[in-house]
Order: C-alpha cells, then sequence, then structure tokens
C-alpha cells in the first residue's frame, strides 16, 4: 500500500484513503509513487526490451551504498561480540541484558526520522547533512571507546566490567548508526532508478552482513591469532569510518531537492508520519512485524551465549560464522531476482516456516551440546553448522524480502521515514 507523499510548497495532499491492498486506488497510488523519481529531479527508469532492470550507470551507486550498509555493520558485528567478552570477564546474564539495550535505536528511529527527512541544510545535500556528521561522529566515538576498553571490560576477577558505560556509549554509537541509516535508506530511494529499487534491500543485506563479518568474525579472528587487539580493532575501525565519510563528503554530489518537492518543516514531516500510521495496511503491517520474530528471538539472542556457557570457545562460534560468511553475502544478490517484481515480500511468507523450524533445532543442540571440545566433537559441529546455515540463510532472505517490499511501496519524497 502506497501512502501519502510529503506535502510540498505548491501542493496539497488529500486525506489517506482507506483502501485494501489490491484495490483500484492502492493501484493508483502505486503508479503515483513510481513516477516520483522522475519529478524529483530523478532519470527516469529504462527498463530493458525484455522488461527487466537495467543496472547501466547504477553500478557506481551499488558499489557505494554497499560501502556506506558496510559501515552500519561494523557496530553491529562489535556489539555482538562483546557479550562474548563480557561473559568472559565475569558478566552475569542480567549484565548482558542490559548492555542488549545497546541496539535499541535501530527500533525507535521512526520517532526521529522525519526529522532527519525534514531538516537540511542546501548546500551540502538532505541526506548529506545528517549522514556525514554522524558517521564522523562514530569514528571518534570508536577512537575514544577504544582508548578506555581495557579498562571498561575488568580483568574478570578483582575488577569487573562497567557495563553501564559500555552500554551507553554503544547506545550513542548505534544512535548515530541508526541515524545514518534514515538518512542512507533515503538516499537509496533517489540514488537509484525506479526500476532498480529493490536492488536497495541488496546492498543493504550484502553491506550489512559484511560489516557484520568484519566486527564480528574479522575481529575474533585477529585476536584468536593474536594479531589485533579489541581496542585496536576499534580504532582502525574509527579511522575507517573518518576516512570513508571525508571521502564521500568530497567527491560524491547529491542531486538537489527540487522546490515542488521540499518539505514545509518538521511539524508537517510529523502530521504527515502519524496520517501514514493511521492508514489500515500500515497497522497490518506494524503488527505483523512486531511478532513475525517472537517465536525465534529468545533462541536467537540467547543461544551463543548459552553454547559459551556450556564450553564451546567463542572462537570455534566465530570459525562456523566465518565459514558461512560467503554464503551469507551471496544470499542476498541471489534473491534480487525473487525481490524484483510486484510482490517482494512472497519470499519472505514462503520462507518463514523453515526460519520458525530452526528455533528448536538450535533449543536441542543447546541442550545435547558435549561438555568438552578434546577431541573435537565433529559430528556436533556439523549439526551446528547446519543449524547456523539454515538460520542465516532464511533470515537473511526475510530480510532482503522485507526491504524489497518498503523500498517498493517508499515515496522518495518521504524515504527515510518510510524504509
Amino acid at each position: 500500500e502506497a501512502v501519502p507523499k510529503v506535502r510540498s510548497r505548491t501542493s496539497t495532499p488529500p486525506p489517506p484513503k482507506k483502501t485494501s491492498v489490491g484495490s483500484p486506488a492502492t493501484a493508483k497510488s502505486v503508479a503515483k509513487a513510481a513516477a516520483a523519481p522522475a519529478a524529483s529531479g530523478v532519470s527516469a527508469p529504462t527498463a530493458k526490451s525484455d522488461g527487466g532492470p537495467d543496472l547501466r550507470g547504477e553500478w557506481g551507486n551499488l558499489a557505494l551504498l554497499c560501502l556506506l550498509y558496510t559501515l552500519q555493520g561494523i557496530p553491529l558485528g562489535l556489539g555482538q561480540v562483546l557479550p562474548l567478552i563480557l561473559k568472559d570477564r565475569g558478566a552475569t546474564f542480567t549484565e548482558l541484558g542490559v548492555f542488549s539495550l545497546q541496539s535499541w535505536p535501530f527500533v525507535l528511529k521512526l520517532f526521529w526520522a522525519p526529522l532527519v527527512d525534514s531538516v537540511y541544510v542546501r548546500s551540502i545535500g538532505r541526506r548529506k547533512t545528517w549522514m556525514v556528521p554522524s558517521q564522523l561522529i562514530i569514528g571518534v566515538l570508536m577512537l575514544y571507546t577504544a582508548s578506555q576498553l581495557e579498562s571498561l571490560l575488568g580483568d574478570g576477577d578483582s575488577t569487573r566490567p562497567a557495563i553501564k558505560t559500555l552500554t551507553a556509549l554503544f547506545l550513542m554509537i548505534n544512535f548515530l548508526c541508526a541515524t545514518q541509516d534514515i538518512a542512507v535508506d533515503g538516499w537509496a530511494l533517489t540514488m537509484l532508478r525506479k526500476e532498480n529499487s529493490n536492488y536497495q534491500a541488496t546492498c543493504n543485506a550484502a553491506g550489512q552482513t559484511f560489516g557484520y563479518a568484519l566486527g564480528f568474525t574479522g575481529f575474533t579472528a585477529l585476536d584468536h591469532f593474536q594479531l589485533l587487539s579489541l581496542p585496536g580493532f576499534m580504532s582502525s575501525c574509527g579511522i575507517f569510518f573518518i576516512a570513508v565519510t571525508v571521502i564521500v563528503a568530497i567527491f560524491k554530489k547529491e542531486k538537489p531537492l527540487p522546490p515542488e518537492d521540499e518539505p514545509e518543516g518538521i511539524r508537517d514531516a510529523y502530521v504527515q508520519m502519524l496520517r501514514m500510521i493511521s492508514m489500515k495496511p500500515i497497522q497490518l503491517l506494524f503488527v505483523m512485524l512486531f511478532t513475525w520474530k517472537v517465536p525465534f528471538a529468545v533462541c536467537e539472542s540467547v543461544a551463543p551465549v548459552k553454547f559459551q556457557e556450556y564450553g564451546i570457545p567463542k572462537e570455534h562460534i566465530a570459525y562456523v560464522t566465518s565459514v558461512l560468511m560467503p554464503m551469507y553475502i551471496m544470499i542476498p544478490i541471489v534473491a534480487a531476482r525473487w525481490t524484483g517484481g510486484k510482490m517482494p515480500l512472497k519470499l519472505a511468507m514462503a520462507v518463514y516456516p523453515l526460519r520458525l523450524a530452526t528455533g528448536p533445532l538450535t533449543a536441542i543442540l543447546a541442550f545435547y551440546t558435549p561438555a568438552s571440545v578434546s577431541p573435537i566433537p565433529w559430528i556436533f559441529y556439523a549439526f551446528l553448522v547446519l543449524v547456523i546455515a539454515a538460520a542465516a540463510t532464511t533470515s537473511e532472505l526475510m530480510f532482503v524480502s522485507q526491504m524489497a517490499f518498503f523500498a517498493h511501496v517508499s515515496d522518495p519524497a518521504f524515504g527515510g521515514t518510510y524504509m
């Protein structure tokens, strides 16, 4: 269901029509949203003769989006590896639960997305106004956190981990990552032609997965071979953030927003968001997104820590993930062929039962975790790889399908909030 376009200075949108999915009014709304890029100064779609997407002239944009989404994934990976380190340093499950609050900004970013959509400096660019400072501050925060990390983690004996301080630091980093995500999501809708909007989901999933691998598997492997400590790794990530941001700020120009598409102000942006939320299809979407991960959320978040508690070294968990990482990165690219049509969410619905089945299988594996890994229990590890691969594959397909659906129905004029 396409939702109303942001109010402009030259036109006032009609009140939202409460239509059912598939109705004529819905089709007209989707057609209007599809025409929005042309009205916003974005080049009109040029489809291939067979009706498929045409990526000519898009490869540079796709590479840039993958890079920006990779930056998002690095803090996410670090946020997952820290609980394993904290567990080694004596943190309780209650303290690990407190630290998990650091990921909440990605859940709550709708509250400031209209602000990101409506306030910007024209000379900098609508999306770069928020993206550039967010990434620069993330880099500075990573450098500062790295300088304090050894004392914050404690030694596991006399000094306990400073959970509240670590949570606050990563909460700020993820708040800025979520803000950057809003800006990049909105920019992707105007950077890519409408016919290629589903590739935003491909870049998002592949980039975030690769960044997550760098933050989680990359650090664990470097630490295991004593090549780089966690403070050194975070310092390198901070420098990487700053370097990429400076290069993008200087060399990537953002298309100016036509005067007729400029939002009137913050108040109108929030009014538009409330109108969007009042629509029945959006409310149904809220219910679906709020509930569809409930059956496997607990298993997904607790399983790695429980495996570690039962005797599986965190390095082995990272090795299993690293073996599967090429597959994780390729899945979004392969899935693009199934998310480019008019119903991209069908893919998520098709793989959902398989994703649901991985929860009990993970719990059974945790229950039968061997008491010792010497000699290496190859049969157990084989089942562990299969279950993790099944869970990750279906989860990635669901994510790509979901993001492709959002890109399909989103209006670029209000893209950050839509996405």
